[in-house]
């Protein structure tokens, strides 16, 4: 099964933020309509199956 932290819309939460935990991420992903872009992030873990928008990182 696949799970977020092979994912290219995971990143993890930086150690150094107020909100680290270990394999505690973000899932961000890129959107557009006729105003523009912009992004959505959900919270998320690296151990968390992937979601319809699963994208392998390279």
């Amino acid at each position: 099964m696949t799970t977020c932290k092979d994912c290219t819309y995971f990143f993890s939460v930086p150690e150094n933020a107020d909100d680290f935990e270990p394999g505690k991420g973000d899932c961000v992903t890129e959107k557009e309509d006729a105003k523009g872009k912009y992004w959505l992030s959900k919270p998320t873990t690296n151990a968390s199956f992937s979601c319809p928008t699963y994208n392998k990182s390279k």
